[in-house]
């Protein structure tokens, strides 16, 4: 059947329309006001996202420092623990062939406070040597006491830190305050910092007053894992696990192949509190591990919820494998054996180098003493001034008997490194070279040399 000219008309100009929509999106605006101390999750979709452009967030004209990420044509941000620095605005750009456009504009507000009561704010951390986890309690109000109560599981409240007006904070454990923790009482802040975080930490944390609750947050705990956990081989197979605490509700799951700041999806898997296993696992093949780059991410619908580090996968090494921030994703044990290896094979190195350089000097020195104790018919050729000799000898001996009367006549001696002690009265001539007699002696340094009787 054939378009009437209507028809294609309509269909160039929807064509055009969308063309113009994907090269110059509209600009969205939005504005929330967030509680203090809560996770921050921002996200920028665009329809179309080529290969060739990038999509990022900004602030103040200049990329954030905080976690990003870009996946299925959505650039996402991750605010961790919120206050008054992260409030303005937040820009998301889209930079395609030069050009630089706008898709979004976010404005941030933070609450003055945390007050949350009953309701949980819920914040994901990875579970690490170098992660943290920073609980806010700030109120307006003054309280006369404070304390941070942990519930790992239901009905196993357990008391963390207290105080009381005028006193200082009690550590009643199980978990130690980091340095950030409040350390004296003060009226309006109480805050709880936790550091390193274990796997085992999640719970419900909940700041308490004389009053009652006044902040409840709910900390998740994920960690991965790579297996062979001592590196990876040349043609082995990887094993790469994202595992999570506990769901409240559903997670989804997500192994990302990672290109650059952009992230292939390879496998996804939704998580819900009747699933046994929180976990999600990717078997690589051998031919998948050199060089690839991988990273899980944890969602709560459409919210970037959290991202674990980047693991760097290398098979032409028997190194192992090691994340975006410099940690190894092998368990600390096998890291300190690497570690002390490593140490091991340096100091061995250096007393290599202090020895060689110590048996190169002796044996220099022992060169060097053979030399001045060698044959005498390997020795030089000394040549004596004979005539010379003879008339030193002479003046030696009328020294001995004149320089009582004549002390003015032996006044100046001249002394030569390199030759025999001369001793001439003033305004004596050296023997010229007409009268010079040249003879070879050879002597051993190391005797006496005998008088010649001449």
């Amino acid at each position: 059947m054939p378009f009437k000219p209507f028809t294609i008309f309509i269909l160039i100009f929807g064509f055009c329309s969308r063309f113009h929509a994907i090269e110059y999106p509209p600009i969205q605006t939005a504005q929330k006001e967030v509680q203090r101390g809560s996770d921050v999750c921002l996200r920028c979709e665009v329809s179309l996202l080529s290969e060739s452009s990038t999509l990022q967030w900004e602030r103040d004209g200049k990329q954030t420092s905080n976690t990003s990420l870009l996946y299925n044509n959505s650039a996402y941000i991750i605010l961790h623990t919120v206050d008054k620095h992260n409030q303005g605005k937040y820009y998301c750009r889209l930079m395609e062939d030069g050009k630089v456009l706008t898709v979004r504009i976010h404005t941030l507000d933070v609450s003055s406070h945390s007050y949350t009561g009953n309701k949980a704010n819920t914040i994901y951390r990875q579970s690490s040597n170098n992660s943290d986890a920073s609980l806010i309690c700030k109120s307006v109000k003054e309280y006369k006491t404070w304390k941070w109560t942990w519930e790992p599981r239901p009905n196993s409240e357990t008391d963390l830190i207290a105080v009381e007006k005028g006193g200082e904070v009690q550590v009643k454990g199980p978990i130690k305050p980091g340095r950030l923790s409040s350390t004296t009482y003060n009226r309006h802040v109480f805050n709880f910092h936790i550091s390193p975080v274990n796997f085992d930490y999640s719970g419900t944390y909940r700041c308490i007053t004389h009053i009652g609750i006044y902040t409840t947050t709910m900390l998740h705990t994920i960690r991965v894992s790579v297996e062979p956990p001592d590196g990876v081989l040349r043609n082995q197979s990887v094993i790469l696990t994202c595992e999570v605490s506990e769901v409240t509700g559903s997670v989804t799951l997500v192994w990302l192949r990672m290109e650059g700041n952009r992230g292939v999806l390879e496998k996804q898997q939704i998580m819900t509190e009747k699933n046994n296993k929180l976990q999600l696992t990717v078997n690589l093949s051998s031919n998948e591990t050199d060089p690839l780059h991988w990273q899980c991410a944890v969602f709560t619908e459409e919210t970037l919820r959290a991202l674990a580090p980047i693991i760097s996968l290398s098979s032409s090494t028997t190194n192992a494998p090691v994340t975006s921030s410099g940690t190894s994703t092998v368990p600390n044990q096998e890291f300190n054996k690497y570690a002390k290896a490593t140490v091991s094979s340096v100091l061995v190195l250096c007393a290599g180098i202090l020895i060689g350089t110590l048996l190169y000097y002796r044996y220099r020195k022992r060169i060097s003493v053979l030399s001045v104790h060698s044959d005498p018919q390997e020795s030089e050729p000394v040549y004596i001034n004979i005539s010379q000799l003879r008339k030193d000898r002479v003046e030696h001996s009328s020294t001995l008997g004149n320089r009582e009367q004549n002390p003015e006549m032996y006044r100046h001696v001249r002394r030569n490194k390199n030759e025999k002690t001369n001793i001439n009265k003033r305004g004596e001539t050296p023997a010229t070279s007409d009268s010079v007699t040249y003879a070879t002696i050879y002597f051993n340094k190391s005797m006496q040399v005998p008088d010649l009787k001449i």
